[in-house]
């Protein structure tokens, strides 16, 4: 269950905090194509959706803008729109940010402080959520609208024409790097520039480091990644085939999808200083995709072209821009003599079979997508349980208590981190125990789960004998349910594979 799908659970008054999409009665000029309706203001047509195709993004449409800012990105994440919602107090400064600096942001907020209901609800999301208010909302805001320029929204015929006859002023600002690490110049001292230059090949991407930035305080590293052309191609072809047959991907096609995308280049970057590791504390990012590639500027934003052009790439290919800040204890300087950077790929899910469990003692048989090796799996055990819901916290929910309990063995075995076994079935979630006398608010119950996660029914391991002996047995739990599960539970596999070995790479 996701983030989204566990607020909107929850027993509280949505429309307190504009996050109640029942209010909008259809989608403006405006509105990109993809969107799903989270929220509105109720005045001037203001509303917040996520879009299709641009993950866990929110964005605020306001019609009465003027042409061409009507649409502005306030948070990455719902958790970040939330956090921002408890620092604001209310959405409408996050729709008003763009055309304010910081005083004005300041002065809106403490003018406008959240109303009683606003209050009752923001106590829910730090108890049932655990959401705490975002440290600095102005430069989250600010840093997030600096770096995002539209790429990817597809708006309707005609308010995407009026996009295009606007002049675009492509004068950069001075280029400036702070250890703040965003793409935009910021308040604080500039980074002595180091050219490095360095080149190199992982798969069939080209990396490029072109310079590191030294401050007092710590290093910050930029990352140009070259990514394949024909690859580009292909992925947009099939999404375009996609959006073209209103087709909705399961769950498989979409993870597919992700991990054919050539600008999915997901990695954990440690830098190496004179044989200390440096922590990383955070990084940004941009996709550069020509039109000359995919017949579409949407993707050729303002910010991409500034980087790409200051360090003399190619602005006909495509790329994936990061930059990566590093701190070390103390305020010191430090003199180069050693620069290594470590470059590690993220695992990415591979799905597999999906399979009803069979009876105790008998097997399933598969084959590893990508070692071919053939496994089998082993029921030892099956049985339904009961989890005993008074350690659930509030009392005026009813929990679901009924679950399934397989152990199993796995012959070959696999590493934990190598692959994820789960119900295919979410489950239900927490309901009010006296819906009449609450109303129709009580439809929106709060979602707790022992068993359960975002991604899926968590997994529950348990090991019987010693973990270097064959045959390890483990036991997973199925998702709750009302009532007892009287069907066969169907499971799925997904495996956990990085694509890629570890790199390191001599900088200095």
């Amino acid at each position: 269950m996701t983030l989204y799908q566990e607020f909107k659970k929850l027993n509280i008054n949505h429309y307190a905090v504009e996050l109640d999409p029942h209010g909008m009665k259809g989608t403006y000029f405006c509105t990109p194509k993809g969107a799903r309706i989270i929220g509105s203001a109720g005045v001037d047509g203001i509303h917040y959706c996520f879009v299709r195709g641009q993950e866990e993004m929110v964005f605020a449409i306001s019609p009465m803008n003027t042409p061409g800012s009507n649409v502005h990105l306030i948070a990455r994440t719902f958790a970040d729109l939330l956090r921002l919602l408890l620092a604001c107090g209310s959405l409408s400064a996050l729709e008003q940010a763009h055309q304010w600096d910081e005083e004005q942001f300041e002065e809106y907020v403490a003018g406008n402080q959240a109303t009683d209901e606003a209050l009752a609800v923001f106590d829910v999301l730090k108890e049932k959520l655990g959401i705490t208010p975002m440290e600095e909302p102005y430069a989250y805001l600010r840093d997030l609208q600096d770096t995002w320029h539209g790429k990817g929204l597809i708006f309707p015929k005609e308010y995407d024409g009026i996009l295009r006859s606007i002049p675009v002023d492509d004068t950069p600002s001075a280029w400036k790097v702070t250890l703040d690490g965003g793409f935009q110049p910021a308040r604080g001292k500039p980074g002595k520039e180091i050219t490095i230059g360095r080149q190199f090949l992982w798969g069939d991407e080209r990396w490029h480091v072109p310079a590191v930035y030294l401050f007092s305080g710590g290093l910050v590293l930029d990352l140009c990644i070259q990514v394949h052309t024909d690859r580009v191609k292909a992925c947009f072809q099939h999404c375009k085939l996609l959006e073209e047959q209103d087709t909705r991907p399961s769950e498989e096609e979409a993870c597919r999808i992700r991990n054919e995308s050539p600008t999915n280049v997901d990695f954990q970057p440690t830098l190496i200083l004179n044989g200390e590791v440096l922590r990383n504390t955070h990084g940004h990012g941009h996709t550069w995709i020509s039109s000359e590639i995919i017949m579409d500027d949407a993707w050729e934003d303002r910010c991409g072209r500034w980087v790409l052009a200051h360090y003399g790439l190619d602005l006909t290919k495509t790329w994936v821009v990061r930059r990566h800040a590093y701190v070390w204890d103390g305020r010191r300087k430090a003199d180069i003599t050693s620069l290594t950077l470590h470059l590690e790929r993220e695992r990415i899910d591979i799905p597999g079979p999906r399979f009803q469990t069979p009876a105790v003692g008998e097997s399933i048989q598969f084959v590893h997508p990508m070692t071919g090796t053939e496994h089998v799996l082993t029921i030892q055990a099956f049985e339904m349980q009961e989890i005993d819901t008074n350690r659930f916290p509030d009392p005026t929910l009813e929990f679901p208590n009924h679950f399934a309990a397989m152990s199993y063995t796995l012959v070959p075995e696999l590493a934990r981190e190598a692959y994820r076994l789960s119900d295919c079935n979410p489950g239900d979630s927490p309901r009010p125990r006296n819906p009449a006398e609450r109303g129709r608010k009580a439809m929106s119950a709060g979602a707790m789960g022992i068993i359960g996660g975002a991604d899926g029914p968590t997994q529950v391991f348990v090991t019987h004998g010693e973990a270097a002996k064959p045959r390890t047995i483990q036991t997973i739990c199925s998702s709750l349910h009302f009532d007892a599960i009287q069907a066969p539970t169907a499971w799925r596999l997904i495996f956990r594979e990085k694509m890629m070995a570890d790199m390191d790479v001599q900088l200095v």
